[in-house]
């Protein structure tokens, strides 16, 4: 089956200023994202694995600068961020070992799709609280340096997603 893509066809997501963090470092990766999202969303067949790998590619360098970031801040809710983002770099491995195995594109070119709308709910509120802790303890992302330690939580180290284990195991 070929599926041929019409000029007219869009992209679910495309860069907008709702996406904009006002972190230099993180806006430029998640515009890298997005284009490199729609892209693969949009490829011929013929390219949409190869799309789909660099997509990849670029989603683990972009997620584990996120997960390092969170790191060097003792980030509170790093855990739950960092599990999104292990969790959505499975699922696309697997669609992408589905698509070259299987040959089911249907499958990769819908995942992009959905893709699209994870990040931009992702953006808009895990990744905007992050870049406003960043901001605030003064981080920079390149040389991973915070300039305002003083912000930062006293020997809180970075939390899980959800209720802590002692007040979620049942009371005996």
């Amino acid at each position: 089956m070929n599926t041929t893509h019409s000029i007219e066809e869009q992209a679910t997501l495309s860069w907008s200023d709702d996406l904009v963090t006002n972190m230099d470092k993180m806006d430029q990766t998640h515009r890298e994202f997005v284009d490199l999202l729609a892209a693969t969303e949009l490829a011929p067949e013929d390219k949409l694995i190869d799309s789909f790998e660099h997509l990849i590619t670029h989603t683990e360098e972009h997620f584990t600068g996120e997960n390092q970031w969170m790191q060097d801040v003792s980030f509170g809710p790093g855990g739950c961020h960092s599990d999104e983002h292990d969790m959505i770099l499975k699922v696309m491995r697997e669609a992408l070992r589905r698509g070259q195995e299987e040959g089911n594109l249907k499958l990769v070119r819908q995942l992009t799709g959905e893709l699209a709308i994870w990040f931009d709910g992702h953006a808009k509120s895990m990744d905007a609280v992050l870049a406003m802790f960043l901001k605030e303890v003064e981080y920079d992302p390149v040389s991973r340096i915070v300039h305002k330690p003083q912000v930062l939580p006293e020997g809180v180290a970075a939390g899980e997603c959800g209720v802590p284990l002692d007040e979620a195991s049942p009371q005996t």
